[in-house]
């Protein structure tokens, strides 16, 4: 009877053994798996203020884009503006020069007409 009781006590020993053996490596793997969600939360926020940096750089692109945009729409009208301008004026001097042919040719009849 000693003997199945120390046959059992040594099966108890060797199956206690065995489970701090296995708890031991369940605490393992868990620091394990630990380490590797901090890496993976790392990662992922790394990952979240590059995707919210590129957002920042879209946004500001989108405005820079907004301004090019407006300015290119001001210097077009200005030019439209300009060329309206600059039509004016030739009509102007166009008129001018015709008058003063005008005149000229007058003038010169005048004197023709004095020399003979």
């Amino acid at each position: 009877k000693q003997w199945d009781s120390e046959n059992r006590l040594s099966k108890s020993d060797a199956v206690f053994a065995n489970l701090l053996s296995e708890k031991k490596n369940l605490l393992r793997e868990n620091g394990e798996s630990s380490n590797q969600q901090r890496e993976l939360n790392d990662r992922l926020a790394h990952f979240d203020a590059c995707v919210a940096n590129l957002e920042s750089e879209k946004e500001s692109s989108v405005r820079s884009i907004e301004e090019l945009s407006n300015q290119k729409r001001e210097l077009e009208e200005c030019l439209a503006s300009s060329d309206a301008h600059l039509q004016l004026e030739k009509e102007k001097l166009l008129k001018s020069i015709k008058e003063l042919s005008s005149q000229q040719q007058e003038l010169e009849n005048r004197l023709t007409s004095s020399d003979s």
